[in-house]
């Protein structure tokens, strides 16, 4: 039986306000007992979703108790994950991924079910229940919103829950598919020995369906009891009614007045856990002999028969356990994979920046490659011994020097903006998926680890075709090699591991994409590599600049050549040794990384 106990929930009110707090729920008690179907109904604004989320746990009441079977549900080692379903109001599935896929990875993320044989019966009867079996191999982004209201609730299916919590799941819908999702919800509710099924739904059309009514107002409970004794309560006619009852009398004085009926209410229907009354007995034979249509007979049969089937199935299925944090690591990088495959117009885009930058680069190279290789090969010839070219030299020099650290700087930068592209939406684009996945004991480790490796082949890739290509259509840069790649990479991971930090932090995936452009435009300016910045600036702005930190050592790294003396004559920038450089940027990709953990970790269900 699930419990409240004079549950509240108080925030701190605007500080202009009279009111310094507010009360979003007051004193709400309620008993629901088991294979039972409620629904959480009242104008907007009054609470019901509010409830909801406090008993799921999102929120936090401020006093009271949240029973359910004697556990308290403020305690998250009482409730296992696989016990509590919920389900929100948008959808929380990929576009490109199929029912049938998806579904299949809920139950890998949340069961041990794939290592076993059971994992095909389990999902095709998953598919049956929620009546998507026709629609199993179509893709998400194709499915009418009453399917995916049902792909909603087969998400949740896969552990069997005994709390199955639903939020406006039957809202916005037409009235034909309406129905048929509140049947379904009624044959989820008789499936279970325990399981109780809530539902927050703004329609009043569909409450016969429904064992028994809430009726929530300005965030005190009003009524709680079966659909038609609402009606002799509020003495309305029709349910439409009620929402204008209410709003004839204080929310505190609908309060008092539920109060004193609650307990001969709760008796008469057997929600304190006593036996119905006989004229409750006697209202449901008179409801069956009163001549019901044919739709009503046809649909009263369907949902006995997905009732039996439930119900006869259940008995099949092993204890539900999580699987171990290696294999949802696995499973949600094969999940980001197929996704990453099937969107065309990011793999274009990926392509397009994989082979156009190194080419951009060369462009602005091929102009100076010649003086660059003439500068090569007569400088320790004329350089120490004539010193009547001396000019010439310079200006040589001043060329070698500018195309050098141009190019560097060019590969650099471009290499950050692909890691911008490639982290800045990647988690803040899926954050509510993520958000119901954590409740369904998703381990954050496995989730960033998965992020990790996913977009550490495209570090990778990258980077490294960056320095090699540039390298080998210029003749080779000076400098070594090894290490201006390893720069390079390391400079990618640290605008990727940054920029997947922001990704994580923010509430939507238009502001991360925002900041994380303006932390790559202003790498070139803050880097010293065009202007100087003056000397009380410098020291605080260039240890948060990656550019910096790879441009600088990889010009370090041409020490034994002359072509340092030719780079030294275009920048006043002092150079930090590859070292230091590689150790400062590997520093970025751990704050990047605890950035990303702290904002996986933080709760943004109303991002």
């Amino acid at each position: 039986m699930l419990k409240a106990l004079n549950v509240c929930l108080d925030i701190e009110g605007p500080q202009d306000s009279e009111n310094s707090t507010l009360h979003l729920l007051r004193e709400v008690s309620f008993n629901v007992p088991p294979g039972h179907l409620v629904a959480i109904v009242g104008p907007s604004g009054c609470g019901k979703t509010t409830l909801l989320k406090v008993i799921t746990g999102i929120q936090q009441q401020t006093s009271g108790e949240l029973l359910w079977d004697g556990m308290n549900l403020s305690d998250e080692e009482d409730l296992h994950p696989g016990d509590l379903g919920y389900v929100p109001q948008f959808s929380v599935a990929y576009d490109l991924l199929t029912v049938e896929e998806s579904i299949a990875s809920a139950m890998v993320l949340r069961t041990q079910l794939s290592q076993t044989e059971d994992f095909i019966p389990a999902l095709d009867h998953i598919l049956e229940v929620t009546g998507l079996t026709h629609l199993s191999d179509r893709q998400v982004k194709v499915l009418s919103g009453g399917q995916k209201r049902r792909l909603g609730l087969a998400l949740e299916l896969v552990t069997d829950p005994c709390l199955l919590l639903c939020d406006e799941v039957t809202s916005g819908l037409d009235p034909k598919s309406e129905n048929e999702i509140t049947n379904l919800l009624r044959v989820l509710s008789r499936g279970h020995p325990k399981r109780v099924v809530v539902n927050v739904t703004h329609s009043l059309a569909s409450l016969d369906a429904y064992d028994s009514v809430m009726v929530m107002y300005q965030g005190v409970l009003t009524y709680h009891g079966p659909p038609k004794a609402m009606m002799h309560y509020f003495a309305a006619e029709h349910p439409e009614e009620v929402y204008l009852k209410l709003t004839e009398r204080k929310a505190g004085d609908w309060h008092e007045s539920w109060e004193k009926h609650r307990d001969t209410y709760y008796k008469r229907h057997g929600f304190d856990g006593t036996r119905v009354l006989p004229e409750e007995e006697e209202n449901k034979e008179a409801k069956k002999s009163s001549g019901p249509s044919k739709t009503t007979v046809r649909e009263e049969r369907a949902v006995a028969k997905l009732e039996h089937a439930e119900a006869s199935d259940h008995l099949d299925l092993p204890p539900v356990e999580m699987p171990s944090m290696m294999t949802q690591l696995f499973e949600l990088l094969r999940r980001r994979w197929t996704i990453f495959r099937r969107d065309k117009a990011q793999v274009w885009l990926h392509l397009a920046m994989l082979l156009g930058f190194p080419l951009l680069v060369v462009i602005f190279a091929l102009d100076g490659i010649k003086p660059l290789r003439a500068l090569s090969t007569h400088q320790d010839d004329n350089i120490q011994q004539e010193y009547q070219q001396m000019k010439q030299h310079q200006e040589e020099q001043l060329k070698a020097g500018g195309l050098v650290s141009g190019l560097i700087m060019l590969q650099v930068v471009l290499v950050t903006l692909m890691a911008s592209n490639n982290a800045a939406r990647e988690i803040a684009s899926e954050r509510l998926i993520l958000e119901r996945e954590k409740l369904g004991g998703l381990h954050p480790f496995a989730y960033i680890g998965s992020k990790v490796i996913f977009l550490g082949m495209f570090v990778l890739a990258q980077s490294l075709w960056m320095g090699f290509f540039v390298d080998m259509v210029t003749g080779g840069l000076p400098g070594d090699l090894v290490t201006k790649l390893v720069l390079l990479v390391l400079a990618s991971a640290a605008m990727t591991s940054v920029c997947l930090g922001i990704s994580a932090m923010s509430k939507t995936p238009e502001k991360a994409t925002i900041l994380c452009i303006y932390l790559v435009g202003f790498q070139l300016p803050l880097s010293g590599a065009v202007l100087t910045l003056p000397d009380w600036l410098e020291n605080w702005v260039q240890p948060l600049v990656v550019a910096f930190w790879s441009w600088s050592g990889s010009l370090s790294s041409m020490r034994s050549t002359a072509f340092y003396d030719a780079v030294k004559q275009v920048t006043s920038t002092d150079l930090i040794g590859p070292g230091i450089a590689g150790f400062v940027l590997f520093v970025h990709v751990l704050v990047g990384l605890g950035m990303t953990f702290i904002g996986v970790q933080r709760s943004q269900w109303d991002s």
